[in-house]
């Protein structure tokens, strides 16, 4: 069984502007949300859309990296997921 670690740490980061930014690295980035929880439900759709792309990728024969396998499979196992991947993320070390 694969590891869960191997997934990507996101980051939500407030702009000087006010905005919010999601970012996974290496795999997706959603800006200029005007708060937290706008930012999580955009980077839900942000982050299927990059798993559509990773799989062409694959298929495609380019190299994939583990982390991408591992939002792939999360991706294949719903939105509220991915919801609660990102979510974990941001319960422990960040305010909203």
């Amino acid at each position: 069984m694969s590891k869960k670690s191997a997934l990507p740490m996101p980051q939500l980061l407030q702009a000087e502007d006010g905005t919010w930014t999601l970012e996974v690295p290496g795999v997706a980035t959603s800006k200029g949300h005007p708060a937290p929880e706008w930012a999580m439900a955009k980077g839900v759709e942000v982050v299927r859309r990059a798993a559509s792309d990773i799989v062409r990728s694959w298929i495609n024969g380019k190299p994939v990296s583990d982390a991408e396998k591992q939002v792939v499979l999360l991706v294949t196992r719903g939105d509220s997921q991915v919801y609660a991947w990102l979510d974990a993320a941001f319960t422990d070390d960040s305010p909203r």
